[in-house]
């Protein structure tokens, strides 16, 4: 019983193998016309097919470590940017850019006949799937904003690359702000790479390596010209790309120089107020608070800067000295006018006074108060009308001599506070002079 059924076991066995080989491959047949037939609307589509067919034949023992070659040595690359925004952070020296990156290049291995790929002329690649070049930031700011993304890349039919990333750079800028708010500013960007990956320096020659039509405008900053330079070094290279921005500086205009305009005529104003008035250093006051102000609100809006100063800045520094000393002016003034003076004013101001000067400082109208004016004349003629008429015939010597002591005091103060007037006419035209020349000096 044994033996006889060792001899079934081994006759049932081959039998029993070919009915299995035989089923496994109808099963492989129906599964593999499953995977070529899909049947969309009732017709057959073999696109996705003769992608995966492609896919196996391009990417079949496919290193992506490896630096791909073109006519048998290394490839190089193309590098260019189109700018879709930038800025400047003035406060921290730094040029914020948001761009797309164009990078292309060849790999002679990667390349099919469109005809045998039922006309397939490019394909779309995972960035992770493929080699492609280290593009660094050689001026970066070392921020952790730098971003360069990892779009898809796209392989065309004759072997050539496009991957178009954006990339968000923050770069190092040296700002001048000496002509600001009216300033142009030079910015460069540096992007390359550090390894063994060479720039093709013929595409700068073209537009599209710097392109910023499709620009979104900044609030401040525009864009009036751009450039792009190669640059080798012993073990890098990279792209300089070029910025001159200027600024958008119409609002300034409205915050800065009318105010200026203003702050000037106010302190110049103070000069043609009368001389006997303290009202003249309440004013100069008003004005030193108001540019102390604006030179607070520069210090909050500006960097300080070890040179470069803005000459807006340094405009109303100065004015703010000026006004200083237009201050202590007014107290000398002030003091001159109101002061109870017991001599006459010297002899050669006098002079000076009476010349020519009298002329050009518009003081040969200048007259006493109405009142002080009628009683010096007035006062005196009529005590010395009625010195004769007194009833009892005693002439009043005392009252007489009073009286002419009390007009020769009035024409005392008369001539100091013509100097006083004389030396505010004075200061008005060397301030107006001064600020013409600072306004000329510093171009406001």
């Amino acid at each position: 019983m044994l033996t006889s059924g060792k001899k079934l076991q081994h006759i049932n066995l081959p039998f029993i193998g070919r009915w299995s080989l035989v089923f496994e491959i109808v099963l492989f047949f129906l599964q593999s016309v499953n995977s070529q037939e899909t049947n969309i609307n009732g017709t057959k589509s073999w696109n996705v097919t003769n992608l995966d067919r492609l896919r196996l034949q391009l990417f079949i023992n496919y290193d992506k470590n490896s630096h791909p070659t073109y006519h048998g040595v290394p490839t190089n690359i193309t590098l260019g940017m189109s700018v879709n925004y930038i800025d400047i952070d003035e406060i921290n020296g730094k040029l914020v850019l948001h761009s797309w990156l164009r990078i292309n290049w060849m790999d002679e291995n990667r390349s099919w006949n469109v005809g045998d790929y039922d006309n397939i002329t490019q394909i779309h690649i995972k960035p992770k799937d493929v080699w492609k070049p280290d593009i660094t930031l050689f001026n970066s700011a070392g921020e952790k904003s730098d971003y360069l993304g990892d779009t898809q890349i796209l392989l065309a039919h004759d072997g050539s690359f496009l991957w178009v990333p954006p990339a968000v750079y923050t770069a190092y800028c040296s700002l001048n702000f000496r002509n600001w708010p009216y300033d142009t500013q030079i910015c460069k960007v540096k992007v390359g790479s550090l390894a063994l990956t060479y720039i093709d320096s013929r595409y700068l020659e073209l537009k599209e390596s710097l392109d910023y039509n499709e620009l979104v405008q900044s609030t401040e900053w525009e864009i009036i010209d751009g450039d792009t330079a190669y640059r080798k070094q012993d073990y890098y290279n990279y792209i300089e790309f070029t910025f001159k921005l200027k600024r958008r500086s119409s609002m300034y205009a409205a915050v800065i120089f009318t105010p200026a305009s203003c702050i000037i005529l106010l302190a110049l104003s103070s000069f043609w107020l009368p001389p006997q008035m303290g009202e003249k250093i309440m004013l100069n006051g008003v004005v030193i608070v108001l540019i102390a102000a604006f030179l607070m609100y520069f210090a909050q809006l500006l960097p300080i800067l070890a040179d470069n100063t803005p000459l807006v800045v340094l405009f109303y520094s100065n004015s703010l000295l000026l006004l200083s000393i237009s201050t202590i002016i007014a107290v000398c003034v002030l003091y001159l006018a109101t002061a109870n003076h017991k001599r006459h004013v010297p002899e050669f101001l006098k002079t000076i006074l009476k010349g020519p000067l009298s002329k050009v400082l518009l003081l040969e109208n200048f007259t006493l108060q109405a009142d002080s004016h009628a009683t010096m004349n007035n006062g005196t003629k009529e005590l010395m009308e009625h010195q004769y008429e007194n009833p009892d015939g005693v002439t009043d010597v005392a009252g007489i001599n009073l009286a002419t002591s009390s007009s020769s005091n009035r024409f005392v103060q008369f001539e100091w506070m013509l100097l006083a007037t004389a030396i505010d006419r004075i200061a008005f035209i060397c301030y107006s002079l001064t600020f013409i020349f600072l306004a000329i000096l510093f171009a406001i």
